[in-house]
């Protein structure tokens, strides 16, 4: 069952990751879709851990279907590594500094907001 779960869930994610590529400009300094998706991946992938860790006896099932299957499908670290390989290859390393610079800063403010969120949410 948990196969099955990954999969859809995956599927979703994926799915949302490449409605961003198509709505978010293209042409931009960085890859904004991939930000964004790595954003909401890591904010969602929060939320539920935390949630999970504060209200013991939910079905882990869901934790499946949204952390590792939508999440994993949705955050987008293959896409980022080769974004910074093509700013590498392209010599623009000032680029690609501010790119990973700028993920894990967005990345790391997703993850406090999600606990953040959850915390004060659930009272």
């Amino acid at each position: 069952m948990n196969f099955l779960l990954v999969f859809t869930g995956g599927g979703l994610g994926a799915l949302v990751r490449y409605l961003l590529y198509l709505i978010m400009p293209g042409h931009a300094y960085l890859p904004l879709a991939t930000l964004v998706a790595n954003f909401f991946g890591c904010f969602v992938a929060t939320v539920i851990f935390v949630y999970f860790a504060l209200k013991s006896g939910l079905n882990a099932s869901y934790k499946v279907f949204l952390i590792t299957g939508f999440c994993g499908g949705l955050s987008t670290l293959s896409a980022l590594s080769l974004e910074l390989l093509h700013y590498i290859h392209s010599d623009d390393y000032l680029r690609a500094g501010i790119y990973i610079f700028s993920t894990v800063i967005v990345c790391t403010a997703a993850v406090l907001l999600g606990v953040f969120f959850v915390k004060h949410s659930l009272n």
